[in-house]
């Protein structure tokens, strides 16, 4: 073999064997005023459908977010839910949206969630309608359980799942509301300690709670059960209502005085009601999906309107076709947080080492014994996944050749008592 070519085949190994490079993924929460849910208050004049859908739009296409979680979508039909898929996201062309199904425990208005799908897939997804005393909650907690969809998922399925909560917490400052918020956090977090979790989740919505003091957010933040505590990702606690210095964090009200005939809530901007929570995991420089510091933010919230209307004077943190879209679109503005997922690697061992990958002269792919004792199984496939070749590795032989009527790049699987170990191979 000439030595550029044994270069070559070195370098082609190495960068299969070695793990992916990282990529993002941007989590959006945003409560959309009544979207298409009319009431003696907000109505079609004062609330339109038609052009809030054409406001969602431009905010997305501007944010460019892998999930979307909404809330106070109307829950009476499947045509709002729908709807925001159809017309503000999968438009002018795009087809990476899918909607995850529409659930409701009977409240009129409902969360709903859409993801990337070429990024992420569902795994398995429904609602927590009740607390803790069976009793309805006041509006259901959908919970959805995402994985990412990996280049090398047909090759290796250990890829990164997350849960996602979307919840939209009871408004107001009654005693009656206070313990409806907490009830709330309490089942979410009920079944966080009963049911198997995943590694990594999150909390997205608006909480609708004035301060972290508030018995529902302790509920989250300090729940008996330490392993399965929610953390603010930027720790920014507090008591957030009418308090400029969590201005930068201030998600309601969009407006001052025009509150569209009392369709929207107005004074400007000073409460923190909307948030991205994760688990503590998700904090560590070395989770598999880690959450990206300082990203958290809420959008077209430039820290300089505090107790004002967003468009008030001068407010430079997005175009101006996205302020005027947020402005008109909701009283709440969106929150965006980013993660960064640690993708596959193959090649690797997943156990101690066990065998070694060789080239023979006449080209052909041979794998040599490390350890010899057990029989193993071999299982080869194709790009595809496709099985093209399962066999048994006797124990004692000392090697193992590539079948050399495979075609394409090919994957090898060596199955031991131990673990197992994956070899990439290019032809």
């Amino acid at each position: 073999m000439k030595p550029w070519s044994a270069l070559f085949i070195g370098l082609l190994i190495s960068s299969t064997l070695a793990a992916q490079s990282p990529e993002n993924l941007r989590i959006m929460t945003y409560n959309l005023t009544y979207f298409r849910a009319f009431t003696s208050f907000c109505t079609s004049s004062n609330n339109p459908p038609g052009a809030k859908e054409g406001w969602l739009q431009t905010v997305v296409a501007h944010a460019q977010p892998d999930v979307l979680v909404c809330n106070e979508v109307d829950g009476s039909n499947s045509t709002a839910h729908s709807r925001i898929l159809s017309q503000c996201l999968n438009t002018s062309g795009e087809t990476r949206w899918a909607a995850a199904d529409l659930y409701t425990n009977g409240s009129s208005l409902i969360n709903a969630v859409y993801y990337d799908q070429n990024k992420l897939g569902i795994k398995a997804q429904g609602i927590i309608s009740n607390d803790l005393q069976n009793n309805s909650l006041v509006r259901g907690i959908d919970v959805i359980r995402f994985y990412y969809k990996d280049s090398l998922l047909a090759w290796n399925p250990d890829t990164v799942f997350f849960t996602l909560f979307a919840g939209h917490f009871k408004a107001g400052n009654t005693a009656t509301d206070l313990t409806d918020r907490q009830k709330t956090a309490e089942a979410i977090m009920n079944y966080l300690a009963t049911k198997p979790r995943d590694p990594h989740y999150v909390l997205c919505g608006d909480l609708n709670m004035p301060k972290s003091q508030e018995a529902g957010f302790q509920q989250l933040l300090n729940y008996s059960n330490a392993t399965v505590r929610f953390f603010d990702p930027e720790n920014q606690l507090g008591n957030w209502s009418s308090n400029g210095s969590f201005a930068s964090m201030h998600t309601q009200s969009t407006r001052d005085a025009q509150t569209n005939s009392g369709c929207f809530s107005g004074g400007g901007l000073d409460d923190r009601y909307d948030h991205i929570l994760t688990n503590q995991a998700m904090l560590s420089s070395s989770a598999r999906l880690r959450y990206l510091p300082a990203t958290l933010r809420p959008l077209g919230n430039d820290g300089l309107h505090f107790n004002v209307a967003l468009n008030s004077g001068t407010n430079n943190s997005v175009p101006s076709n996205v302020l005027t879209a947020l402005y008109e679109l909701s009283d709440h503005l969106p929150v965006v947080a980013d993660f960064e997922v640690a993708r596959l690697g193959i090649g690797l061992p997943e156990h101690r080492e066990s065998a070694v990958l060789q080239r023979l002269p006449s080209g052909a792919w041979t794998l040599k014994r490390i350890e010899l004792g057990g029989d193993w199984a071999v299982e080869v496939f194709d790009a595809t996944g496709r099985v093209l070749e399962r066999s048994v590795w006797p124990a004692g032989q000392a090697e193992w050749t590539l079948n050399t009527e495979s075609r394409g790049w090919t994957l090898i699987n060596v199955l031991t008592p131990s673990g197992s170990r994956k070899f990439a191979v290019p032809r």
